[in-house]
């Protein structure tokens, strides 16, 4: 066996999943488009097809299936979609997909939404190893991960417990990065390079990577660096100037500052949004040792982020402090708004993370079984929120995560694989308004999942039992409403140290998924799915004022495992020139766990509990393409979509922060060296809202691009491209959204660049 077949052994279950359903959204038409283009058109060479049906897939799993063969809804981006969609966090990347949101912080800062779902309950992977770091806990916390140097971006949406564990019980997200190479380049070497700037934002961006070796090794290079300015947008910034959660922003205008400053702060704010700055960089670099039945590698990957959060300031609470603060500056302010308020001060992030990769794969490592991967993660990982020049708070998250894989020989009709993870985090948050306590959390699990077919039906089969042991402790935040205590028994109890708490949660998942094959060109999928998630450290444990999210927040330490029946129904054309999908969907929840809005305010902030209670997700999505051929105009082809989730709990209350109904539609062009793309997307005013929530106006999001092919010369191309995103200028807010009211997403916004593969 050569180093070609052992450069794949496989990317974990994750891409046998996605490739097996990757007839959705982009990719679920490649096979149309690749009947039409074999040897047509010189802009479909080397590195420039439009999403090659043939790297997603079968061959880097251990169980050969066809590409359309699993029951559970997938996305695949990668190629020309993934560089058109590609954006400054991975949330944004994504956003424009059938069941997929951007749980934003501003444009800078993103984590991805499943079908209403967020936080905990999506899980974000590196080469299918959890990217651990603090986004989960707080939207405000990026995800440290570039998607231009991706090759592919994965989706899997519903429960993926089974093989990631109870932070994936809302779906997964996997970045394919190959910085542990898996093949060694057929030439020596291959790479590609963007550079790229915008209008709105007035964005500096270059990125490359390099892929090198001969022989048995191959070697990984990578890197990045973004620069942006305050980004403009189209209107105001707060959406509800006149309510009184906006009152910081009001206070902040009555600071002291000359006549010809406040003119230009005010016009700053209906034009550009203020704090909204990003300044990025990071890079890779890895390398493998692939031989005839095994591989060996190692990377190392460094990722630093400075970025404003839009709307939040400095808020000082706490009896004892307004008192030092009046005296201080009772020259500045009248008493009356002082009481209130102090001088407030932009919130910016800094964050840092590093990381170290570890993977052995091999093939046939000893008898009965087909494949081995071990695969090691140590994640260290920063986050420093400013409160202008001074550190406010600053969280730290080490990680070391451990995952194995064995792919046993087929057992009569049955193929699959056994599998054990155990990941160590050590989480704690340091500084005077730390409302995480310190905590660390050991998950073990242990997981089994079998394929077999008979006749034209595909079955899928799977276990998980998972032990999560979390040690914190308990915060006892001294409100403003104690302060006639007696001064000396509050310095006391401060004194005394936190009370040491620990959780055991056990949860146990299942699945079933069946596939029947209608004919050759469509079949129907059916999942049925159990699956419980352990409540987060967060959750359980929070008690204090977050400034980079402006809100007090309350975590129940009593809250129990939350577990969802989930059901799906598939059916999806996979061939001819017309294809798609429509999928229907209800997860029943016990003991669903959220974040409530209370009405209420503390230390100045409005005030939230996580609490829990059942309830119901509804929805659906519909997706098709039409691939009306090649002619004398060029290739056309159309497509379209539709999504929606409705969300119960179980005293009638909508769940907070829902995404609203969606209708896109869109045209792919290209003829001969020139291609363009445009796309709708008619977002729903979203007005059936959680207690204490604000309506969300409805959008029309219209985005194009034009590119011209240029052959260099070789295996050297050269792409020149222009974007136009928000075309119609319009002001965007994403309900799913903590920052929504506050903070739009970017305005009209014209983005040039080069792109160049070799």
């Amino acid at each position: 066996m050569n180093a070609k077949n052992i450069a794949r052994p496989r990317r974990g279950l994750l891409a046998l999943a996605i490739a097996a359903a990757c007839q959705s959204t982009f990719s679920m038409t490649v096979m149309a488009q690749e009947a039409s283009q074999q040897g047509e058109d010189p802009r479909h060479g080397a590195g420039h097809e439009h999403d090659a049906l043939e790297e997603v897939i079968v061959t880097a799993t251990p169980i050969a299936r066809d590409a359309v063969e699993l029951t559970q809804s997938a996305t695949v981006l990668q190629g020309d979609a993934l560089a058109r969609e590609a954006a400054n966090n991975l949330g944004d990347t994504l956003s424009r997909l059938p069941g997929l949101y951007d749980a934003s912080f501003g444009q800078n800062v993103g984590r991805p939404a499943i079908r209403g779902q967020q936080g905990v309950r999506v899980g974000v992977l590196n080469d299918g190893m959890t990217s651990f770091d603090a986004s989960a806990v707080s939207q405000d916390h990026a995800v440290p991960t570039e998607p231009f140097l991706a090759d592919t971006i994965e989706v899997l949406r519903g429960p993926t417990t089974l093989l990631y564990g109870s932070g994936a019980i809302g779906g997964v997200v996997n970045m394919v990065t190959n910085t542990i190479p898996v093949d060694v380049p057929e030439d020596g070497f291959d790479g590609r390079v963007l550079l790229q700037g915008d209008t709105a934002a007035d964005q500096r961006f270059g990125a490359a990577r390099l892929d090198a070796g001969g022989g048995e090794f191959a070697f990984h290079v990578n890197g990045f660096v973004r620069r942006t300015d305050d980004y403009e947008i189209p209107g105001a910034a707060d959406l509800y100037p006149e309510d009184d959660h906006d009152d910081h922003d009001e206070d902040h205008d009555d600071e002291d500052h000359d006549e010809e400053d406040h003119d230009e702060h005010e016009e700053e704010m209906t034009g550009i949004l203020e704090n909204s700055f990003l300044d990025n960089e990071g890079g890779a670099i890895g390398g493998a040792w692939i031989g005839d039945s095994w591989r060996v590698g190692l990377s190392w990957t460094a990722y630093d982020s400075d970025y404003g959060i839009p709307g939040a300031h400095s808020h000082e609470h706490g009896h004892d402090e307004d008192e030092d603060h009046d005296e201080d500056h009772d020259e500045d302010h009248d008493d009356e708004d002082h009481d209130e308020h102090e001088e407030e001060e932009n919130v910016t992030i800094g964050l840092e993370s590093r990381r170290v990769d570890g993977v052995i794969a091999g093939i046939n490592p000893f008898p009965g079984f087909s494949s081995l991967e071990l695969k090691i993660a140590d994640t260290d990982y920063t986050h420093t929120e400013f409160e202008g020049d001074e550190i406010g708070t600053v969280f730290d998250s080490d990680t070391l995560d451990a995952r194995l894989e064995l792919t046993h020989n087929p057992w009569g009709a049955f193929e699959g694989t056994f599998g054990a993870q155990w990941s160590d985090n050590d989480f704690q948050a340091v500084g005077e308004e730390a409302f995480v306590p310190p905590s660390s959390t050991e998950t073990t699990g242990l997981f089994w999942v079998e394929s077999a077919t008979f006749g034209d039906w595909t079955f899928d089969l799977g276990l998980r039992w998972e032990d999560t042991h979390i040690d914190s402790f308990l915060i006892e935040h001294e409100h403003e409403h104690e302060e006639d205590e007696d001064h000396d028994e509050e310095e006391e109890h401060h004194d005394e140290a936190p009370e040491p708490a620990s959780r055991d949660f056990d949860p146990f998942s299942a699945s079933i998924g069946a596939i029947w094959h209608v004919n050759e060109s469509s079949h129907l999928a059916f999942t049925l799915a159990r699956a419980e998630r352990a409540p987060a450290s967060a959750e359980l444990f929070s008690n204090g004022p977050h400034i980079a999210t402006q809100t007090f927040e309350v975590g129940d330490p009593d809250l129990e495992v939350e577990s969802n029946t989930h059901y799906e129904v598939s059916y999806r054309i996979h061939q001819g020139p017309v294809t798609g999908s429509l999928t229907l969907y209800h997860d029943d929840f016990d003991g669903y766990i959220f974040e409530e809005d209370t009405g209420e305010e503390e230390d100045g902030f409005p005030e939230r509990h996580w609490a829990q209670q059942d309830a119901e997700f509804t929805g659906g999505e519909i997706e098709l393409r039409w691939d009306l051929g090649r002619g004398d105009a060029g290739h056309w082809q159309l497509f379209g979509f539709y999504d929606q989730v409705r969300a119960t709990l179980a005293d009638g209350n909508p769940v907070p922060r829902i995404p609203p109904k969606r209708i896109g539609l869109g045209a792919d062009w290209d003829r001969g060296p020139l291609a363009a793309n445009v796309t709708w997307i008619h977002a729903s005013r979203h007005d059936r809202i959680a207690e204490y929530e604000t309506v969300t106006p409805g959008y029309d999001l219209l985005n194009a691009e034009f590119s011209w092919y240029l052959p260099v010369g070789g295996d050297w191309d050269m792409e020149l491209f222009v974007q136009g995103r928000n075309l119609l200028d319009e002001d965007v807010r994403n309900s799913t959204s903590f920052l929504k009211d506050q903070a739009p997403q970017i305005g009209q916004n014209f983005v040039l660049g080069v792109r160049s593969a070799f």
